[in-house]
Protein backbone atom coordinates (compact mmCIF):
# COMPACT_ATOMS: atom_id res chain seq x y z
CA UNK A 1 0.00 0.00 0.00
CA UNK A 2 1.11 3.80 -0.95
CA UNK A 3 2.88 5.14 2.25
CA UNK A 4 0.47 8.69 2.17
CA UNK A 5 3.14 9.33 5.49
CA UNK A 6 5.83 9.42 3.30
CA UNK A 7 3.96 11.36 0.64
CA UNK A 8 2.69 13.91 2.35
CA UNK A 9 6.06 14.26 4.48
CA UNK A 10 7.72 14.43 0.29
CA UNK A 11 4.67 16.86 -0.52
CA UNK A 12 5.52 19.28 2.23
CA UNK A 13 8.90 19.29 1.13
CA UNK A 14 8.97 20.06 -1.99
CA UNK A 15 6.21 22.89 -1.29
CA UNK A 16 9.19 24.71 1.21
CA UNK A 17 11.72 23.77 -1.81
CA UNK A 18 9.30 25.59 -4.38
CA UNK A 19 8.32 28.61 -2.04
CA UNK A 20 12.66 28.86 -1.74
CA UNK A 21 12.65 28.94 -5.66
CA UNK A 22 9.82 31.27 -5.92
CA UNK A 23 11.94 34.02 -4.25
CA UNK A 24 14.25 33.58 -6.91
CA UNK A 25 11.80 34.51 -10.14
CA UNK A 26 13.20 37.15 -12.71
CA UNK A 27 16.82 35.63 -12.32
CA UNK A 28 18.71 35.67 -15.75
CA UNK A 29 21.38 33.89 -16.86
CA UNK A 30 24.16 36.23 -16.76
CA UNK A 31 23.24 36.73 -12.77
CA UNK A 32 23.70 33.11 -12.50
CA UNK A 33 26.61 32.82 -14.83
CA UNK A 34 28.61 35.64 -12.75
CA UNK A 35 27.14 35.09 -9.05
CA UNK A 36 27.88 31.72 -8.18
CA UNK A 37 25.75 31.76 -4.43
CA UNK A 38 22.66 32.46 -6.66
CA UNK A 39 23.92 29.94 -9.24
CA UNK A 40 24.34 27.28 -6.34
CA UNK A 41 20.98 28.27 -4.71
CA UNK A 42 19.49 27.61 -7.99
CA UNK A 43 20.77 24.34 -8.84
CA UNK A 44 20.78 22.75 -5.16
CA UNK A 45 16.55 24.02 -5.04
CA UNK A 46 16.17 22.50 -8.11
CA UNK A 47 17.94 19.42 -7.70
CA UNK A 48 15.70 18.98 -4.26
CA UNK A 49 12.42 19.48 -6.28
CA UNK A 50 13.44 17.37 -9.19
CA UNK A 51 14.26 14.15 -6.72
CA UNK A 52 11.51 15.06 -4.22
CA UNK A 53 9.27 14.51 -7.66
CA UNK A 54 11.27 11.18 -8.69
CA UNK A 55 11.52 10.32 -5.22
CA UNK A 56 7.43 10.13 -4.82
CA UNK A 57 7.03 9.16 -8.28
CA UNK A 58 8.74 5.85 -8.04
CA UNK A 59 7.28 5.18 -4.36
CA UNK A 60 3.78 5.33 -6.10
CA UNK A 61 5.70 2.54 -9.06
CA UNK A 62 6.86 0.57 -6.59
CA UNK A 63 3.59 0.16 -5.04
CA UNK A 64 1.77 -0.37 -8.03
CA UNK A 65 4.08 -3.08 -9.06
CA UNK A 66 6.36 -1.43 -11.35
CA UNK A 67 10.10 -1.10 -11.72
CA UNK A 68 11.86 1.07 -13.67
CA UNK A 69 15.29 1.26 -14.72
CA UNK A 70 15.98 5.25 -15.38
CA UNK A 71 14.87 7.92 -13.55
CA UNK A 72 13.19 9.23 -17.45
CA UNK A 73 10.73 5.70 -17.26
CA UNK A 74 9.06 7.28 -14.20
CA UNK A 75 6.96 9.81 -15.87
CA UNK A 76 5.76 8.00 -18.75
CA UNK A 77 5.02 5.14 -16.49
CA UNK A 78 2.92 7.56 -14.15
CA UNK A 79 1.07 8.87 -17.28
CA UNK A 80 0.24 4.90 -18.02
CA UNK A 81 -1.40 4.19 -14.57
CA UNK A 82 -3.16 7.08 -14.88
CA UNK A 83 -1.43 9.29 -11.49
CA UNK A 84 -0.60 11.99 -14.00
CA UNK A 85 -1.72 12.76 -17.22
CA UNK A 86 0.19 11.40 -19.71
CA UNK A 87 0.50 14.75 -21.63
CA UNK A 88 1.36 16.21 -18.63
CA UNK A 89 4.36 12.82 -18.18
CA UNK A 90 5.70 14.07 -21.45
CA UNK A 91 6.09 17.96 -20.91
CA UNK A 92 7.77 17.45 -17.45
CA UNK A 93 10.01 13.92 -19.10
CA UNK A 94 13.18 16.57 -18.97
CA UNK A 95 13.66 16.65 -15.70
CA UNK A 96 14.90 13.33 -15.09
CA UNK A 97 17.77 14.90 -17.40
CA UNK A 98 18.17 17.70 -15.72
CA UNK A 99 18.45 16.24 -12.27
CA UNK A 100 21.71 14.38 -13.83
CA UNK A 101 22.73 17.35 -15.60
CA UNK A 102 22.88 19.05 -11.73
CA UNK A 103 24.30 16.24 -10.41
CA UNK A 104 27.01 15.27 -13.02
CA UNK A 105 27.46 17.95 -15.36
CA UNK A 106 26.93 21.01 -13.27
CA UNK A 107 30.11 22.56 -14.34
CA UNK A 108 28.71 22.51 -17.98
CA UNK A 109 24.64 23.29 -17.49
CA UNK A 110 23.00 26.50 -19.33
CA UNK A 111 21.92 28.99 -17.39
CA UNK A 112 19.42 29.94 -19.54
CA UNK A 113 17.89 26.65 -18.85
CA UNK A 114 17.86 27.45 -15.29
CA UNK A 115 16.71 30.77 -15.41
CA UNK A 116 13.95 29.00 -17.67
CA UNK A 117 13.16 26.35 -15.51
CA UNK A 118 12.75 29.14 -12.14
CA UNK A 119 10.82 31.82 -14.47
CA UNK A 120 8.27 29.84 -15.85
CA UNK A 121 8.27 25.87 -14.85
CA UNK A 122 8.27 26.08 -10.58
CA UNK A 123 4.16 25.58 -11.35
CA UNK A 124 5.56 21.96 -13.05
CA UNK A 125 6.37 20.97 -9.26
CA UNK A 126 3.03 22.24 -7.94
CA UNK A 127 1.15 20.39 -10.30
CA UNK A 128 2.79 17.13 -9.65
CA UNK A 129 2.05 17.52 -6.09
CA UNK A 130 -1.45 17.97 -6.80
CA UNK A 131 -1.75 15.31 -9.02
CA UNK A 132 -0.50 12.83 -6.03
CA UNK A 133 -2.63 14.11 -3.73
CA UNK A 134 -5.54 13.99 -6.05
CA UNK A 135 -4.37 10.02 -6.35
CA UNK A 136 -3.95 9.75 -3.16
CA UNK A 137 -7.78 10.55 -2.70
CA UNK A 138 -8.65 8.00 -5.20
CA UNK A 139 -6.22 5.23 -2.92
CA UNK A 140 -8.10 6.21 0.32
CA UNK A 141 -11.98 5.76 -1.58
CA UNK A 142 -11.02 2.13 -3.22
CA UNK A 143 -9.85 1.49 0.62
CA UNK A 144 -13.20 2.73 1.83
CA UNK A 145 -14.92 0.82 -0.76
CA UNK A 146 -13.29 -2.46 -0.23
CA UNK A 147 -14.02 -1.93 3.60
CA UNK A 148 -17.54 -1.86 3.04
CA UNK A 149 -17.33 -4.40 0.91
CA UNK A 150 -16.03 -6.54 3.31
CA UNK A 151 -18.32 -5.78 6.27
Amino acid sequence: MVDKDLLNSKLQELERYITQLSKHRGVTSDKLANDLDEAWIIQHGLLLCIQVVLDMGNHILADAGVSVNEYADIFPQLGRLGVIPEDYAVSIKGMAGLRNLLVHEYSELDMDTLAGVVNNRLNDFTRFGTYVLKYMEKIKEIVRKRKRLNE
